[in-house]
């Protein structure tokens, strides 16, 4: 059962290309905060699709989304495992 929670975790973190995109733009900078806009402009996605893709990504646990201000931004979250070696993948295959 763990198995399969973990296995549909991982498919639904990179399963689109929108997640991978957004998951790379982030790796790229681990420590530093996005805010939809600034995605949006590196990934060359839509907002839209920025969105839907953050959604999943904060609902999963792979991005966490944090109130500056009034203004949501997003950051990679590092504690969790998942994230931690999909990012060494990325760059081991030279993704980012």
């Amino acid at each position: 059962m763990v198995e399969v929670k973990i296995r549909g975790e991982i498919e639904k973190a990179i399963c689109r290309v929108s997640n991978l995109r957004i998951i790379g733009v982030m790796a790229s900078h681990p420590s530093k905060t996005f805010t939809r806009y600034t995605l949006k402009k590196n990934t060359l996605l839509n907002l839209r699709d920025v969105e839907n893709a953050l959604r999943r990504l904060v609902e999963i646990g792979w991005v966490e989304e944090l109130n500056m201000g009034g203004i949501k931004v997003y950051r990679l979250n590092l504690g969790n495992v998942k994230v931690h070696e999909t990012i060494k993948f990325l760059k081991n295959v030279k993704y980012i």
